[in-house]
Order: C-alpha cells, then structure tokens, then sequence
C-alpha cells in the first residue's frame, strides 16, 4: 500500500498529462531496476567554436568543468569537447589559464579534454551522445555516453547558432539530426532523463514544435527562437584579454551556482528553479524551455551532482563574487565589437592600429560579397517562384515561420549547396544571420532545394577563390 501511495503521489506532482501519455511512449516501471534512486550521471560539455575572439565559449565549458567536478561526478562520466587553442594562445596575457570573469580563478586547470581540434565536430558529438563506442574507438579519448534507462545526462552546449543550426568549427548540427540523436537514446533506453543546457543565438529554434513533450528530455536555451544571446563581461571588463570572457546565460546559471556552493538548500533546488532565477536575471534575451516538463520539477543536482561541503573537491576553484553590471554585447556582433574597442584605443601602437584597421576593411569588403552572393540566390528564387516570397519574406526581413521537421533536409541540402560553391558557410560567422531566409523557403516548399541549387553556381561565379573567404564576422 505505501509503495502504492507513493507511485501515485509522483505521478499526481507531474501533472496529469502524464497519464494520458499514449503506453508506447512510457517506459516501464521497473522497481528491481531501482526506478527512482541510482544510476549514473554522465554529462557532456562542447564548445563549439575556436579562435581568440571566441574565448567565452571556451571559458564556460571550462568553468562548466570545474562546477561538474566540485560537485562530486567522477571524471570518467565527463566527456569534453573543446577546440582548445585559447589557453596557450599567443594573445593569452595569461598563458596556460583561462577565466570566465574579470580577476577570476583559473577554469583551464585540470580539465579533461576528450575530444579537441578537428575532432570537435557534429558527427562525433552525435556518436558520443548516442554511445556509438565502436565509431569513436580511435578518436580522441573513445569516451561516449554508456547509458541506461536509470542513468542522468546533463548536456552542456555553448557556441554560435542560427535558425534551426547549432555551430562547430567545419559543420553544422541541425536541429533534426539532435532530434535523431535524442530519439534514439530515448528507443534504446540509453536514459532515465536528459537535460540540455544550449547557449547560442537562436537557440530556441532547436527545440520550438520539434522537441516532444513526454520522452523526458529538457532543453533549456539562452535565446528564443528569433534572437541573440549576450556575451558578457566584455570592452573594458575584459581588461588585456580584449574579448568577451563568458556568455549572459551560461555565466549567469553557474555564477548563481558558485554563490550557493556551501547552501544546503541548493541541494533541493529544482531544473525550474534554476531557470526561474536565470530567467530572471537574465534581460537582453528570453531565457526558454522546451520538452518534457516533468524533468523540470527534478533537482538540478539530479543531473550536475551537488557540492557536499564536507567532501568539497579541490578540482573546483571559488569564484570571486558576483559581478552585478556585466557589458554585454549580442553573440553575432561580439567578433566586430572587440575589433572596434580596440581601435578606440587612443594608446594602441600604430602599427597594430594599421593591422586591426586592415582586418576590419577586409571583413566588411568580404561580408559584401557573401550578401552579394546569398542575395542574388534570392532574387533568382523570387524571380521563378514570385507566389511563395510574400509567405518567405524579404532578405534582409525574413518572417517568422515555425519550423518542421520535414524541412531540414532541404534546408540542409541548399546549405550544403552553398559552402562546396561558394565559401564555407561553418567558416564564417556573419552568414548566420543571412540563413532564416532559405530555412523559410524550405518550410514553404519542402522541395524547393531542388531548384535552388541550381541557381547557387550561377550566384557564385564571380567569387575568384573558393577559400579566400574565411573567418568573416
């Protein structure tokens, strides 16, 4: 009676959809298998950018790292992938260290670091959240998530991002392969429950009318689905590093977390509560939550572990406090803010004043030429199918249209397209705020790649080199 009592006092505090949910998408109650306690936590940490000017994506998993650690989870359930080239980059002040505050403690130190460099890329991350051990056996560590349907995975992702499209530093993850990839561990019961922790522009666009609601997956993301995120604690914040040293949202939820290390109550603190306060503190975008809500309502420290002050691990640094004003700077305008802070500089050297002013000329006489290209491509399009360009927009004014899943494949396709006769869609950063206009075309016509990579050719012709367009922000 009293473990009947309990089952049913659980399913009451998850609301009553969850027993309306259909018995194929349930897994089943097995109380041998230690339904409710037990079970490992496996988190997986991705930046995935490189370069200097993307020092914050890096300083947060960093930071995300020694959280993890501090709070107790065994390095071997930690897999990390991180371009790593920040550290002992010739532009560090600080060689060998990375922070991801002003005057704060060093994150770099200790990190463990499964997969770097080129291996930092969608098909492994897939793999690896998938378990396919035998495809990763000769990359990087080998580590993969080895789940089972107990088991809590926490999944920390911090990088650029478009409409539907997370960034790494050669390809894209689109939001239907992640949808895939989820679907999978969800068949093969690789999970009790996954929480997603996404910061990157548009990063709502990944989830919004595509994550289910009962396969008890979470997402939560910096950004809705038609805005930036903030890097924050940038221009002068970020002192002789002269870029931004964390992201808004992701230094937000662990700096809220550094401040309550040694508080029994963060113990308890739910996924909802967390997001609640980052929400909260959180302006320039719209903090979002997408999936199984259920998930929601279970402790943060079900999936991150929970610093026992007692046991306090070494591995994890304290903060310095709270840096209340933080100067933000939107994510797709961060690369060109750093260039221009410097050159504000009334005591910069000429000749490095020469070279930034050089580099800034160059980007923007390269970001004429991406618009000219992807603009053209437009115009072609409008041209042969006027109908369907009131419902698609303008290039510069996309509208808003909800995607699908069924669009991917040609938005992919047409992207794809684009980075083999073109110039590298991955490689350059300003373009991502160029693509809403042809994931709009998609959702329109679900076929239309098949015209439209026709004109791709024809609107690049006039570009002299392949590669001499890389790194345009």
């Amino acid at each position: 009676m009293e473990v009947f009592s309990f089952v049913s006092l659980a399913l009451f505090a998850i609301g009553s959809t969850a027993i309306l949910l259909p018995n194929s998408y349930r897994k089943p109650w097995t109380d041998n298998e230690n339904h409710f306690f037990g079970g490992k936590k496996w988190v997986v940490l991705v930046a995935g950018s490189d370069g200097w000017n993307n020092y914050r994506h890096q300083a947060d998993i960093c930071h995300a790292y020694q959280i993890i650690r501090g709070n107790g989870i065994p390095k071997e359930n930690i897999i990390t992938m991180m371009v790593d080239d920040i550290a002992y980059n010739p532009r560090n002040p600080t060689p060998g260290t990375i922070i991801n505050q002003p005057n704060g403690t060093d994150v770099y130190k200790g990190v463990v670091i499964d997969y770097k460099g080129t291996d930092v890329n969608s098909t492994n991350f897939l793999k690896i959240i998938t378990g396919d051990k035998k495809a990763m056996q000769s990359v990087g560590t080998g580590k993969v998530i080895e789940g089972g349907p107990n088991d809590k995975i926490f999944i920390n992702f911090v990088d650029h991002g478009t409409t539907g499209i997370l960034v790494f530093p050669e390809d894209y993850l689109y939001a239907d392969q992640l949808n895939d990839a989820l679907k999978t561990m969800h068949a093969t019961a690789s999970y009790k429950m996954v929480l997603l922790y996404i910061e990157a522009c548009k990063a709502g666009s990944m989830f919004d009318g595509i994550l289910r609601d009962n396969t008890d997956v979470l997402a939560v993301t910096a950004s809705g689905p038609r805005e930036n995120s903030y890097g924050c604690y940038c221009r002068s914040q970020s002192g002789p590093y002269k870029t931004c040293l964390g992201d808004l949202f992701s230094v937000t939820w662990m700096e809220n977390l550094d401040a309550t290390v040694f508080d029994s109550s963060a113990k308890k603190r739910t996924v909802f509560n967390d997001f609640k306060e980052v929400r909260t503190n959180v302006t320039e975008s719209n903090v979002m939550v997408y999936g199984d809500f259920k998930t929601g309502h279970e402790k943060l420290s079900t999936f991150i572990g929970y610093n026992n002050h007692k046991e306090h691990s070494p591995a994890k640094p304290k903060m310095t406090k709270t840096i209340d004003s933080k100067i933000t700077v939107s994510g797709i305008d961060a690369l060109e803010d750093a260039v221009q802070q410097q050159l504000a500089n009334h005591e910069l050297p000429v000749s490095e004043r020469h070279r930034l002013s050089t580099e800034l000329r160059r980007n923007n006489e390269m970001r004429l030429i991406i618009d000219r290209a992807l603009r053209k491509i437009y115009s072609m399009v409008a041209k042969a199918r006027p109908e369907i360009m009131s419902k698609v927009g303008n290039f510069d004014k996309p509208n808003h249209l909800d995607l699908s899943l069924d669009m991917f494949p040609c938005y992919r396709s047409i992207l794809n397209k684009i980075t083999e006769s073109c110039f590298s869609l991955p490689r350059n950063p300003y373009a991502l705020d160029r693509l809403t206009i042809f994931a709009n075309m998609c959702v329109v016509d679900k076929h239309i790649h098949l015209m439209v990579e026709k004109f791709v050719g024809a609107s690049c012709s006039n570009i002299p080199k392949l590669h001499s367009i890389l790194n345009v922000y």
